[in-house]
């Protein structure tokens, strides 16, 4: 695709590649990753009738005459009868016979008996109520969370089918940029390395190798060739224009690449390129970032994020819409990202909106799609938010 629209790039880098191999792994080392299939219940939730409240299990009328307790992870072999009761905490499996359970702080204790008033069938909860066995959990491609995690292991799951991480090597290039201390003599310091490896695991993605490599069209090759049998995905930033120190497109030429986006009409991100290499009958997906650091953020969010979720097989979700705080004006024919914060459903841009910058950004919840021409105060924009 030569110079498409946002939308047209965005549906290419979502649909573009394929989803990776399945790992299986244990349940704690599932958090944050995208489940393979849908996770089903392997028994109904709680397994048994079990109590609400910590009390007393009854049946019938009351006075009860308490005749002991149930043990909690324990079935009770105590068959209760009219007028009799056992001590019983919340999670506790409900006896044979149980009418009701009778919470502590409405009842009393006398002589051996239980005091209280009784509504029928009240603090039981019924087997099966939170689920049954077979009952879709969650569905494929949804990021496991902590409580999920623990749902899962509530109905007998001890390991879940997830998605591969995409195995990522990350190439920042550029001949001025320097690591450490105050830039001199026209130096720049470096402002993605201390950020794209965060924000690309926060994605879902896995980095194996970083490099900081030289505006050199043998040995940017050189180097791209060593990761590709390791590599599902190659990242670079910088080099996507077509000045004469400008490497990413020859790199691609020589490495028979098919190209998937070069160029996307949008401002910052414009010079963004997605690629697909072959390697041993085995697809690599290839994104370059623009090297300006709001240019290269903007890419990312904008086609990196649903890249790596097609990867991992995320389930899509169309982006939220907000209101416009003010009027903003795009170029003829380019949609624009501005970075900025939300109240409730209202956009706000955030100052130095230059593609060099990053103040403005480092304020952001997130970046507003402005659509083509102008927007007055009150049109919608949609929303694309960094976490």
């Amino acid at each position: 695709m030569r110079e498409g629209t946002w939308d047209q790039a965005f549906d290419s880098a979502s649909h573009s590649f394929s989803k990776l191999a399945e790992d299986h792994v244990a349940l704690i080392d599932s958090i944050d990753r995208y489940t393979a299939e849908d996770v089903l219940s392997l028994c109904d939730l709680p397994a048994f009738e079990t109590s609400s409240m910590d009390g007393w299990a009854v049946s019938g009328d009351g006075p009860w005459k308490l005749i002991g307790e149930v043990l909690t992870g324990k079935t009770s072999s105590d068959v209760l009868h009219y007028g009799q009761c056992l001590a019983i905490a919340t999670g506790g499996v409900i006896p044979q016979g149980t009418t009701s359970v009778i919470p502590w702080e409405k009842a009393s204790e006398k002589d051996g008996q239980i005091f209280g008033e009784i509504e029928v069938g009240a603090n039981i909860r019924p087997a099966g109520m939170e689920s049954k066995i077979g009952d879709v959990l969650v569905t494929a491609g949804t990021r496991i969370t902590s409580p999920m995690a623990g749902l899962f292991a509530a109905t007998g799951h001890d390991a879940i089918k997830v998605a591969s991480q995409p195995r990522v090597a990350l190439f920042f290039l550029g001949d001025e940029l320097i690591h450490s201390g105050v830039p001199l003599d026209g130096a720049i310091r470096d402002a993605l390395g201390p950020q794209l490896p965060a924000l690309l695991k926060k994605m879902g993605a896995k980095i194996f190798s970083a490099e900081f490599i030289k505006d050199d069209l043998e040995v940017l090759n050189a180097e791209i060739v060593k990761v590709l049998d390791s590599a599902d995905l190659i990242i670079t930033t910088g080099g996507t224009a077509d000045g004469p120190r400008d490497y990413v497109k020859p790199v691609l030429n020589k490495l028979n690449a098919t190209m998937v986006i070069d160029c996307a009409k949008v401002r910052p991100g414009y010079h963004v390129l997605l690629a697909r290499l072959s390697r041993k009958s085995r697809d690599i997906a290839f994104l370059a970032l623009p090297g300006n650091p709001q240019s290269a953020l903007a890419a990312l969010y904008s086609f990196g994020a649903p890249l790596i979720g097609s990867l991992l097989g995320a389930s899509e979700k169309k982006l939220a819409e907000v209101e416009l705080i003010s009027s903003l004006t795009t170029p003829d024919g380019f949609s624009r990202l501005a970075p900025g914060t939300i109240n409730g459903k209202v956009f706000t841009p955030t100052a130095y909106l230059g593609s060099a910058m990053l103040r403005g950004v480092a304020h952001a919840q997130g970046f507003a799609l402005i659509s083509p021409g102008v927007n007055p105060t009150g049109a919608t924009a949609r929303w694309i938010p960094f976490n």
